[in-house]
Protein backbone atom coordinates (compact mmCIF):
# COMPACT_ATOMS: atom_id res chain seq x y z
CA UNK A 1 0.00 0.00 0.00
CA UNK A 2 1.35 3.40 -1.04
CA UNK A 3 0.46 6.14 1.42
CA UNK A 4 0.38 9.71 0.11
CA UNK A 5 -0.15 12.81 2.22
CA UNK A 6 -0.91 15.94 0.17
CA UNK A 7 -0.75 19.45 1.66
CA UNK A 8 -1.97 22.75 0.20
CA UNK A 9 0.99 25.07 0.69
CA UNK A 10 -0.53 28.28 2.05
CA UNK A 11 2.90 29.99 1.96
CA UNK A 12 2.82 29.80 -1.85
CA UNK A 13 0.00 32.35 -1.78
CA UNK A 14 1.73 35.67 -1.25
CA UNK A 15 -0.30 38.35 -3.02
CA UNK A 16 1.31 37.51 -6.37
CA UNK A 17 -1.81 38.25 -8.43
CA UNK A 18 -2.64 41.71 -9.76
CA UNK A 19 -6.23 41.13 -10.84
CA UNK A 20 -9.19 38.94 -9.93
CA UNK A 21 -8.82 37.28 -13.35
CA UNK A 22 -5.23 36.21 -12.57
CA UNK A 23 -6.39 34.81 -9.23
CA UNK A 24 -9.17 32.82 -10.86
CA UNK A 25 -6.79 31.42 -13.48
CA UNK A 26 -4.62 30.17 -10.62
CA UNK A 27 -7.66 28.57 -9.01
CA UNK A 28 -8.49 26.77 -12.25
CA UNK A 29 -4.99 25.29 -12.23
CA UNK A 30 -5.48 24.23 -8.59
CA UNK A 31 -8.82 22.69 -9.57
CA UNK A 32 -7.21 20.63 -12.37
CA UNK A 33 -4.58 19.35 -9.95
CA UNK A 34 -7.16 18.17 -7.43
CA UNK A 35 -9.34 16.64 -10.12
CA UNK A 36 -6.39 14.39 -10.87
CA UNK A 37 -5.82 13.69 -7.18
CA UNK A 38 -9.48 12.77 -6.71
CA UNK A 39 -9.36 10.46 -9.73
CA UNK A 40 -6.75 8.24 -8.08
CA UNK A 41 -8.75 5.20 -7.12
CA UNK A 42 -6.10 2.49 -7.29
CA UNK A 43 -6.49 -0.08 -4.54
CA UNK A 44 -2.81 0.21 -3.67
CA UNK A 45 -3.01 3.96 -2.94
CA UNK A 46 -4.18 5.51 0.31
CA UNK A 47 -4.23 9.31 0.03
CA UNK A 48 -4.98 12.06 2.53
CA UNK A 49 -5.22 15.78 1.90
CA UNK A 50 -4.46 18.54 4.36
CA UNK A 51 -4.81 22.30 4.59
CA UNK A 52 -4.71 24.95 7.30
CA UNK A 53 -7.29 27.65 7.96
CA UNK A 54 -4.44 30.14 7.81
CA UNK A 55 -4.89 29.85 4.02
CA UNK A 56 -8.08 31.91 4.22
CA UNK A 57 -6.20 34.95 5.54
CA UNK A 58 -3.24 34.73 3.13
CA UNK A 59 -2.89 37.58 0.63
CA UNK A 60 -4.12 36.69 -2.87
CA UNK A 61 -4.64 39.83 -4.94
CA UNK A 62 -2.17 42.32 -3.50
CA UNK A 63 -3.75 43.34 -0.16
CA UNK A 64 -6.91 41.19 -0.45
CA UNK A 65 -6.95 37.85 1.35
CA UNK A 66 -7.94 34.47 -0.06
CA UNK A 67 -11.38 34.45 1.58
CA UNK A 68 -12.25 37.90 0.18
CA UNK A 69 -11.08 37.04 -3.35
CA UNK A 70 -12.88 33.68 -3.25
CA UNK A 71 -16.14 35.42 -2.32
CA UNK A 72 -15.79 37.73 -5.35
CA UNK A 73 -15.79 34.87 -7.87
CA UNK A 74 -18.84 35.09 -10.13
CA UNK A 75 -18.28 31.72 -11.80
CA UNK A 76 -20.38 29.58 -9.47
CA UNK A 77 -18.98 26.26 -10.71
CA UNK A 78 -15.38 27.37 -10.07
CA UNK A 79 -16.25 28.80 -6.67
CA UNK A 80 -18.06 25.61 -5.68
CA UNK A 81 -15.16 23.45 -6.90
CA UNK A 82 -12.60 25.38 -4.82
CA UNK A 83 -14.80 25.24 -1.73
CA UNK A 84 -15.12 21.48 -2.24
CA UNK A 85 -11.36 21.11 -2.59
CA UNK A 86 -10.68 22.89 0.67
CA UNK A 87 -13.68 22.01 2.79
CA UNK A 88 -15.86 19.23 1.41
CA UNK A 89 -15.47 16.46 -1.14
CA UNK A 90 -11.79 15.64 -0.76
CA UNK A 91 -12.27 15.23 2.98
CA UNK A 92 -9.32 17.50 3.78
CA UNK A 93 -8.11 17.79 7.34
CA UNK A 94 -6.66 20.77 9.09
CA UNK A 95 -3.22 19.39 9.94
CA UNK A 96 -3.08 21.63 13.01
CA UNK A 97 -5.52 19.25 14.69
CA UNK A 98 -2.95 16.45 14.30
CA UNK A 99 0.23 18.52 14.45
CA UNK A 100 3.46 16.51 14.52
CA UNK A 101 6.13 19.23 14.67
CA UNK A 102 7.11 21.00 17.87
CA UNK A 103 6.62 24.75 18.23
CA UNK A 104 9.96 24.87 20.03
CA UNK A 105 11.92 23.96 16.88
CA UNK A 106 13.05 26.51 14.30
CA UNK A 107 12.55 26.04 10.55
CA UNK A 108 13.82 28.16 7.65
CA UNK A 109 13.14 27.98 3.92
CA UNK A 110 16.32 28.37 1.84
CA UNK A 111 15.86 29.65 -1.72
CA UNK A 112 19.52 29.19 -2.68
CA UNK A 113 20.51 32.64 -1.45
CA UNK A 114 18.46 33.73 1.54
CA UNK A 115 16.63 32.20 4.49
CA UNK A 116 12.99 32.78 5.45
CA UNK A 117 11.42 31.78 8.74
CA UNK A 118 8.49 29.43 7.99
CA UNK A 119 7.65 28.35 11.52
CA UNK A 120 4.14 26.97 12.08
CA UNK A 121 3.40 26.44 8.37
CA UNK A 122 2.57 23.47 6.17
CA UNK A 123 6.22 23.40 5.08
CA UNK A 124 7.23 22.71 8.66
CA UNK A 125 4.57 20.09 9.24
CA UNK A 126 5.53 18.20 6.06
CA UNK A 127 9.22 18.42 7.01
CA UNK A 128 8.61 16.87 10.41
CA UNK A 129 6.34 14.15 9.08
CA UNK A 130 8.88 13.30 6.42
CA UNK A 131 11.49 12.92 9.15
CA UNK A 132 9.32 10.93 11.58
CA UNK A 133 6.72 9.01 9.57
CA UNK A 134 8.78 7.17 6.99
CA UNK A 135 6.08 4.94 5.50
CA UNK A 136 4.34 7.79 3.62
CA UNK A 137 5.14 9.94 0.62
CA UNK A 138 4.61 13.69 0.98
CA UNK A 139 3.65 16.31 -1.57
CA UNK A 140 3.00 20.07 -1.37
CA UNK A 141 0.62 21.72 -3.84
CA UNK A 142 1.62 25.33 -4.56
CA UNK A 143 -0.47 28.12 -5.99
CA UNK A 144 0.50 29.20 -9.52
CA UNK A 145 3.39 31.68 -9.88
CA UNK A 146 4.63 31.01 -6.36
CA UNK A 147 8.05 31.92 -5.01
CA UNK A 148 9.18 28.30 -5.10
CA UNK A 149 11.33 28.04 -8.23
CA UNK A 150 14.13 25.56 -7.48
CA UNK A 151 13.61 22.82 -10.07
CA UNK A 152 13.64 19.16 -9.07
CA UNK A 153 16.64 17.31 -10.50
CA UNK A 154 14.72 14.18 -11.46
CA UNK A 155 11.12 15.26 -12.15
CA UNK A 156 10.02 17.62 -14.92
CA UNK A 157 7.68 20.55 -14.12
CA UNK A 158 8.40 20.01 -10.48
CA UNK A 159 10.03 21.96 -7.65
CA UNK A 160 12.13 21.13 -4.64
CA UNK A 161 11.73 23.14 -1.42
CA UNK A 162 14.76 23.22 0.88
CA UNK A 163 14.14 23.47 4.63
CA UNK A 164 16.76 23.91 7.35
CA UNK A 165 15.77 22.71 10.81
CA UNK A 166 17.27 24.28 13.92
CA UNK A 167 19.96 26.08 11.90
CA UNK A 168 21.63 22.78 10.95
CA UNK A 169 22.97 23.76 7.53
CA UNK A 170 24.50 20.31 7.00
CA UNK A 171 21.14 18.60 7.04
CA UNK A 172 18.76 20.31 4.63
CA UNK A 173 15.42 18.60 4.17
CA UNK A 174 14.06 18.48 0.62
CA UNK A 175 10.31 18.64 0.06
CA UNK A 176 8.52 17.70 -3.16
CA UNK A 177 6.16 20.35 -4.54
CA UNK A 178 4.37 21.34 -7.71
CA UNK A 179 1.99 23.98 -9.03
CA UNK A 180 0.94 22.14 -12.19
CA UNK A 181 -1.08 19.10 -13.17
CA UNK A 182 1.79 17.94 -15.37
CA UNK A 183 4.20 18.09 -12.46
CA UNK A 184 1.81 15.99 -10.38
CA UNK A 185 1.51 13.43 -13.18
CA UNK A 186 5.29 13.18 -13.41
CA UNK A 187 5.59 12.78 -9.62
CA UNK A 188 2.92 10.07 -9.53
CA UNK A 189 4.57 8.20 -12.36
CA UNK A 190 7.95 8.24 -10.62
CA UNK A 191 6.82 7.61 -7.06
CA UNK A 192 3.73 5.46 -7.46
CA UNK A 193 4.31 3.69 -10.78
CA UNK A 194 0.74 4.40 -11.82
CA UNK A 195 -0.30 2.37 -14.83
CA UNK A 196 -2.39 5.21 -16.26
CA UNK A 197 0.86 7.09 -17.00
CA UNK A 198 3.04 4.15 -17.97
CA UNK A 199 3.00 2.19 -21.21
CA UNK A 200 3.75 -1.50 -21.29
CA UNK A 201 6.05 -2.16 -24.23
CA UNK A 202 4.63 -5.66 -24.50
CA UNK A 203 1.14 -4.22 -25.08
CA UNK A 204 -0.80 -5.15 -28.20
CA UNK A 205 -2.55 -1.76 -28.19
CA UNK A 206 -1.08 1.67 -28.95
CA UNK A 207 -0.46 3.99 -25.96
CA UNK A 208 -3.04 6.44 -24.69
CA UNK A 209 -2.19 10.14 -24.97
CA UNK A 210 -1.62 10.23 -21.19
CA UNK A 211 1.05 7.56 -21.57
CA UNK A 212 3.11 9.88 -23.78
CA UNK A 213 4.66 13.34 -23.67
CA UNK A 214 1.33 14.69 -24.95
CA UNK A 215 0.02 14.76 -21.38
CA UNK A 216 2.30 17.74 -20.74
CA UNK A 217 -0.32 20.50 -21.00
CA UNK A 218 2.28 23.23 -20.52
CA UNK A 219 3.94 22.08 -23.76
CA UNK A 220 0.99 20.81 -25.85
CA UNK A 221 -2.62 21.79 -26.48
CA UNK A 222 -5.35 19.65 -28.03
CA UNK A 223 -6.77 21.34 -31.15
CA UNK A 224 -10.05 19.42 -31.36
CA UNK A 225 -9.15 17.55 -34.54
CA UNK A 226 -8.25 13.90 -35.15
CA UNK A 227 -6.21 11.79 -37.53
CA UNK A 228 -6.85 8.05 -37.77
CA UNK A 229 -8.87 8.16 -34.57
CA UNK A 230 -6.21 9.97 -32.54
CA UNK A 231 -6.35 13.52 -31.20
CA UNK A 232 -3.97 16.00 -32.80
CA UNK A 233 -1.95 18.24 -30.48
CA UNK A 234 -0.17 21.50 -31.21
CA UNK A 235 3.22 22.09 -29.62
CA UNK A 236 2.93 25.61 -28.19
CA UNK A 237 6.54 26.70 -28.69
CA UNK A 238 7.09 25.44 -32.24
CA UNK A 239 3.56 25.20 -33.64
CA UNK A 240 4.32 21.62 -34.70
CA UNK A 241 1.49 19.07 -34.77
CA UNK A 242 1.81 15.77 -32.93
CA UNK A 243 -0.33 12.67 -32.55
CA UNK A 244 0.08 9.03 -31.51
CA UNK A 245 0.51 6.67 -34.45
CA UNK A 246 -2.49 4.38 -34.03
CA UNK A 247 -0.99 1.61 -36.17
CA UNK A 248 2.00 0.78 -33.97
CA UNK A 249 2.15 -0.67 -30.49
CA UNK A 250 4.59 -2.26 -28.07
CA UNK A 251 8.22 -1.43 -28.70
CA UNK A 252 7.29 0.12 -32.06
CA UNK A 253 4.89 2.66 -30.48
CA UNK A 254 5.68 6.24 -31.42
CA UNK A 255 4.29 9.68 -32.25
CA UNK A 256 4.20 11.46 -35.60
CA UNK A 257 5.43 15.07 -35.82
CA UNK A 258 4.49 17.57 -38.56
CA UNK A 259 5.39 21.20 -39.27
CA UNK A 260 3.14 24.13 -38.29
CA UNK A 261 1.16 23.80 -41.54
CA UNK A 262 0.76 20.03 -41.45
CA UNK A 263 2.28 19.77 -44.91
CA UNK A 264 5.66 18.38 -43.95
CA UNK A 265 6.39 15.31 -41.88
CA UNK A 266 9.33 16.29 -39.68
CA UNK A 267 10.04 13.20 -37.62
CA UNK A 268 8.88 10.36 -35.46
CA UNK A 269 9.15 10.72 -31.69
CA UNK A 270 9.40 8.22 -28.89
CA UNK A 271 6.84 8.41 -26.08
CA UNK A 272 9.05 10.73 -24.03
CA UNK A 273 9.15 13.35 -26.79
CA UNK A 274 12.61 12.67 -28.25
CA UNK A 275 12.33 13.10 -32.01
CA UNK A 276 14.22 11.20 -34.71
CA UNK A 277 14.41 13.27 -37.90
CA UNK A 278 15.98 10.38 -39.80
CA UNK A 279 12.48 8.86 -39.84
CA UNK A 280 10.79 11.74 -41.66
CA UNK A 281 8.53 10.71 -44.53
CA UNK A 282 8.05 13.19 -47.44
CA UNK A 283 4.82 11.42 -48.47
CA UNK A 284 3.04 12.11 -45.20
CA UNK A 285 0.92 15.23 -44.56
CA UNK A 286 -2.10 16.07 -42.39
CA UNK A 287 -2.99 19.63 -43.49
CA UNK A 288 -6.48 18.64 -44.68
CA UNK A 289 -7.28 17.39 -41.17
CA UNK A 290 -6.36 20.67 -39.46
Amino acid sequence: MIKIEIFINEISLKGQYITQQEFEIALKVLKSIFELINSLKQENINKKTYYTEVLLSRKSIQENNFQFSLNKITDKSLKRAIINIIFNKTNPKDWQTEQVHSDEDNFDYFDGKDYEDVKNTSLVEVTERQLKVLDSKYLLINFKDSQFKILHQNINDFCCIQIVKNNDEQNKIYLDSTESKTGLENWLEKNCQLSQFQYDESSSSPPTDNQTILRNSSRFEKIGREYDGRSIYREKKTGYYWYVDNLHCGEAAHLEVFDSHGKKHIAESNLEGNIDKTKSDPDKRIDKYL
